[in-house]
Formats: structure tokens, C-alpha cells, sequence
């Protein structure tokens, strides 16, 4: 092999490592996974019907990889919440409950939390979806949650779910 030969063959070599080096820090497991935030803002107004009571409330929804958390809390309701869930529906219309959440008796404060794993059946306790239809229902703006009291049981405060747009870290390979 010339001289020549042995500098290209070393070039090849060095580039094949690099390149090799960031198909590595791409798929590499141990990397955070990439997160995308939903926000809900909870009143009567969206309501159907409306229910001016002057209560409101936020969900907090974040999906990293195939896990959905959410963090539900209120303010001001009527009396203690009574039930909360995430509902299949575009505003303005009532839709199926999708997925109850284990409400907190609270007036103001935490109702909900916890995390849904999408790889497994979504269930409201008698029928079920799959984790990648509620995906596709979150991603369309077609989930929306609400909270329910004893004076107001088909909800007092509710909320369209939506895609909050994340800004551009400009970083990574």
C-alpha cells in the first residue's frame, strides 16, 4: 500500500469512528427521553352546559417515551371533587369517559395525579382503548378533563387538553 493509500485508508477509518460515535450518542439508551407537555386550563365556561361558579383549575399532562403523568388542581370549587377523569371530545362537546382519575376530596389543591402507561389497554372501567388511540385523540386536541363536585356531578370545571409548543434548544449532534 503507497503512502497515499495508507492516508486515505486512515481518513476513511477516522470518519467511520465519528460517525459511528454519534449513531452511538443518538440511540443511546441511557439518554433522557424526549418529553412533550400538555396543558389543560379548567373552568365552568367550557363546561356543557356552562357552570359559572367562578372555579378553575389546571392539568399539567407530560409524555416521555410511552408514560403520560398529569397533575390535576383546582381552585375554588363548589364543595369537595367528587370524581375527575380524562374525557374523549372536542370543546364544546361531552364526550366518553377515556380514563378516571383517583380524585382527592379537595376544594382547592391536588386533585389528581399519577401516569398512564400507553403500552397497555386505557380503561374507564368498562371498556377500554388503546395506549396509541389515546395518543392520537392527545395529539389531535381531542382529550379534555374535568372535575366533578357533588352540586355540579356532570362536571364544574373543564378543560381541553393541548399541546404546548416547546422552543428549540438548538443542542445535540
Amino acid at each position: 500500500m503507497d503512502r497515499q493509500s495508507k492516508i486515505a485508508a486512515a481518513a476513511l477509518a477516522a470518519m467511520m469512528a465519528v460517525t459511528g460515535a454519534m449513531l452511538a450518542c443518538s440511540s443511546d439508551p441511557t439518554a433522557p427521553a424526549q418529553s412533550t407537555t400538555y396543558i389543560a386550563q379548567l373552568s365552568g365556561v367550557n363546561e356543557v352546559p356552562s357552570v359559572a361558579l367562578g372555579a378553575s383549575g389546571s392539568g399539567k399532562f407530560t409524555l416521555t417515551g410511552r408514560t403520560l403523568s398529569y397533575v390535576i388542581t383546582v381552585s375554588g370549587l363548589s364543595g369537595t371533587a367528587a370524581a375527575s377523569h380524562i374525557h374523549g371530545g372536542a370543546a364544546g362537546v361531552n364526550g366518553t369517559i377515556l380514563y378516571p382519575f383517583t380524585a382527592a376530596a379537595v376544594q382547592s389543591g391536588q386533585v389528581a395525579s399519577g401516569t398512564i402507561d400507553l403500552n397497555q389497554p386505557i380503561s374507564n372501567g368498562s371498556s377500554s382503548i388503546s395506549g396509541d388511540s389515546l395518543l392520537t385523540l392527545l395529539n389531535a386536541g381531542l382529550l379534555y378533563t374535568n372535575v366533578q363536585t357533588a352540586a355540579n356531578p356532570g362536571g364544574e370545571i373543564r378543560g381541553q387538553i393541548t399541546r404546548q409548543q416547546s422552543s428549540s434548544s438548538g443542542g445535540g449532534y
